[in-house]
């Protein structure tokens, strides 16, 4: 799956520890994106980066350990 513009939202959001970056997706699959503001730019590209193949990858459908998908 490839994502189009309108089909997800990124937003900056405080997020704690190590975490740089997760996805939500609705039922109609729009998926929303948070990536962490506190990550310096390049960080917070690559968090975006690695959340988006997630979505194309189809991850949140599989039946995968996460330990596997991350």
């Amino acid at each position: 799956m490839m994502l189009t513009e309108g089909e997800y939202c990124v937003r900056m959001i405080p997020l704690p520890g190590d975490i740089h970056g997760a996805v939500r997706l609705s039922e109609d699959g729009f998926a929303n994106i948070y990536i962490n503001e506190r990550l310096s730019p390049e960080a917070r590209y690559a968090a975006l980066r690695h959340e988006i193949k997630h979505i194309e990858r189809d991850d949140f459908f599989n039946d995968l350990p996460i330990e596997t998908i991350e």
